[in-house]
């Protein structure tokens, strides 16, 4: 039986509690894997019933965001306007997998919402730009409970308005609020 968890919070992709609590609580957790972790999700209690579905890896797999595996990924723009794109993006495979929804501001792109192909939203980026007066130029991905899981910073290019080269990533937000200025669910 997996046990309940006050809070969580996510390391290279994948979530981990904090804080056991009794499965009658207002608000708890469980995170639920496989022996071999192909498979994790995590799954939101009220007042120990099921609330809802806050991850899932089979529909989107945090651990598989990085460059190399993104990099054969396709996108297509199904519509757009002067602040908003929705693309469709498809794998190696020409599978169409996921939806984007980019919300723009002053020509950049500030907001990405992830939604499954079915319309599920899996996740949310944040994109910050020292230009735009934010601390650092990069993307902060969330999960659907707005806690962070990662955070790249990149150089950003001034010609093409995008980012560049990727300088770092944090894939441990443990700490990440304390440390970088990230904000987690309910701070901040």
């Amino acid at each position: 039986m997996n046990e309940h968890f006050g809070d969580y919070y996510w390391k290279n992709g994948k979530p981990y509690g904090k804080e056991k609590l009794a499965e009658n609580v207002d608000t708890s957790y469980k995170i639920v894997a496989d022996p071999y972790y192909k498979r994790i999700s995590i799954e939101k209690y009220q007042d120990g019933n099921f609330s809802q579905l806050v991850y899932d890896s089979f529909l989107l797999d945090f651990r598989h965001l990085n460059s190399a595996e993104q990099a054969v990924w396709h996108r297509e723009t199904l519509s757009e306007s002067r602040d908003k794109r929705i693309c469709l993006l498809r794998n190696q495979d020409d599978r169409a997998i996921l939806t984007e929804t980019l919300h723009f501001e002053s020509n950049l792109c500030r907001l990405c919402q992830i939604h499954s192909i079915h319309g599920i939203h899996l996740s949310t980026h944040h994109m910050h730009y020292k230009t735009l007066n934010d601390s650092f130029d990069g993307v902060i991905l969330f999960d659907c409970e707005d806690r962070p899981v990662m955070q790249k910073i990149y150089q950003f290019n001034e010609e093409t308005q995008e980012f560049d080269h990727l300088l770092k990533e944090q894939w441990d937000m443990q700490y990440a609020q304390l440390t970088q200025g990230i904000p987690v669910h309910g701070k901040n």
